[in-house]
């Protein structure tokens, strides 16, 4: 009779989910201890059952005849590549180091992930094959413009090695070449190999890090390649923040590619070569070391004025408080990113300057593209609450919309904004909205592009 409740709990389980044998293990147990009650896995397998009917799989288990044809069509290409390309964001560009001309006469593509597809852990076995490598994409832009522009591509190193011994080709791909784009970053794999003994990675589900720097010989990559004395970009790949604060000092320009789609490698061209103009912000802050971190930008107002400290490029220490010999200001905040042209902010206006603890508002302001080229931007809105009864963040995101303004133009955004966008937990354990004075700024989570104060009374 034991054996007869522990298969129609196996069942049962495996019908409600995909556990793993060990947590069916676990979860068997559990019910044979009478610590799980079988009628709270019926009731889950119930809730799957039910939506099974509802979508009629049990009639038609394979709703789609040809289910290849329902993928990488035209109109999924076209959203994948809008995705792809709006997500990259470009973290510096001392000297409008980019866009590089296509008219140029050599770009060395260096870095181990040059010619490497990065898809995130949970993809399934080898979808890396169906991905463009930055080297394809770089060649298939500049065919497609009939460019004349050589690439000199070198691996330099390996993700995961501390061997050395490729730099010297990097090196000389550099010196031969007029501009040099360096990719390094992290890695991951798919769902398969993730799980291989053997295997490594640096992202991805039971993937854990005590450093955010740079694995094995990239860093020194770059170190060295910049040391030519060629212009030098610097692409992050990867699904995490990099802390390499010697990158944010000494690169001509960095950008940013969170694990890309199926065309990543096609769209990072698009952007090195202006063919896009790059247009997003961070999701999150860069910190200078793992030891600086969290650097969330809505972190609790504190009492202490900051007092860095840093070791310089020579050695030399220069002594603080918060931290030491750090700081806990990012390399780049949440909400950063450049673009070829620029913004700017004027007449922020409010619905209402005053308004009632239920009340909503809504927040206007006119962005102009004051550069040359069409652009896109994202106009962020962030509220500081200037006197409450508990400790609130310094900053607090609480709108934003992306405008597309073509060079010389302006628009009037609007974004409206819920009173509850205001409450406070209060210590009675309730979430308030209170009277008082907020400042509403347009901007990122470190710039103030435009402010106003909003009353609540």
């Amino acid at each position: 009779m034991e054996h007869v409740q522990r298969e129609n709990a196996l069942l049962k389980l495996r019908l409600t989910t995909s556990a793993e044998k060990w947590a069916e293990d676990f979860v068997l147990d559990q019910v044979a201890a009478g610590t799980v009650s079988i009628n709270s896995i019926d009731g889950a397998v119930r809730g799957i059952l039910r939506t099974k009917f509802a979508l009629g799989l049990f009639e038609n288990p394979y709703p789609y005849a040809d289910y290849l044809s329902t993928i990488r069509t035209p109109e999924s290409r076209v959203v994948l590549h809008s995705a792809d390309t709006e997500s990259i964001v470009l973290l510096e560009n001392r000297q409008n180091t980019l866009p590089i001309s296509t008219s140029i006469g050599s770009v060395a593509l260096i870095g181990p992930h040059a010619d490497r597809v990065s898809f995130g852990d949970y993809v399934f076995f080898n979808a890396s094959n169906n991905g463009v490598t930055p080297l394809d994409g770089f060649k298939q832009y500049l065919s497609s413009i009939s460019s004349s522009t050589k690439i000199n591509y070198a691996e330099g190193c390996k993700l995961w090695s501390n061997d050395q011994s490729e730099i010297a080709a990097a090196v000389d791909a550099a010196r031969n070449s007029d501009v040099a784009v360096v990719l390094v970053g992290t890695w991951s794999l798919d769902q398969t190999l993730l799980w291989t003994p053997g295997t490594n990675a640096t992202t991805g589900e039971h993937v854990d890090l005590s450093d955010l720097g740079l694995v094995g010989a990239q860093l020194a990559l770059v170190q060295a390649v910049k040391a030519v004395g060629k212009p030098t970009v610097v692409v992050f790949v990867s699904g995490k923040p990099v802390a390499e604060p010697w990158i944010q000092q000494n690169a001509d320009a960095v950008v940013q590619q969170f694990y890309p789609g199926e065309l990543g490698g096609l769209a990072l061209a698009e952007i090195i070569f202006g063919a896009v103009n790059p247009s997003g912000k961070l999701p999150v802050s860069f910190p200078r070391s793992v030891g600086t971190t969290p650097v969330f930008y809505n972190y609790l107002k504190g009492s202490r004025p900051l007092d860095p400290g840093s070791v310089l490029d020579d050695g030399t220490l220069m002594f603080g408080h918060q931290y030491v010999l750090d700081s806990p200001v990012p390399l780049w905040s949440f909400g950063h990113g450049m673009s070829y042209t620029t913004f700017n902010y004027t007449d922020i206006k409010l619905s209402s300057s005053t308004i009632g603890r239920s009340q909503g508002f809504s927040v206007s302001v006119t962005v102009h593209n004051t550069g040359s080229v069409d652009g896109k931007e994202v106009v962020q809105v962030y509220m500081t609450d200037l006197l409450s009864s508990v400790v609130t963040a310094n900053q607090q995101l609480i709108g934003f919309q992306k405008v597309d303004i073509p060079a010389g133009k302006s628009t009037v955004v609007t974004i409206p904004v819920l009173s509850s966008q205001l409450a406070v937990w209060s210590v009675q354990g309730k979430w308030v909205v209170e009277p008082g004075t907020f400042t509403i700024k347009i901007g990122t989570s470190d710039q103030v592009f435009a402010q106003t104060n909003l009353t609540v009374t």
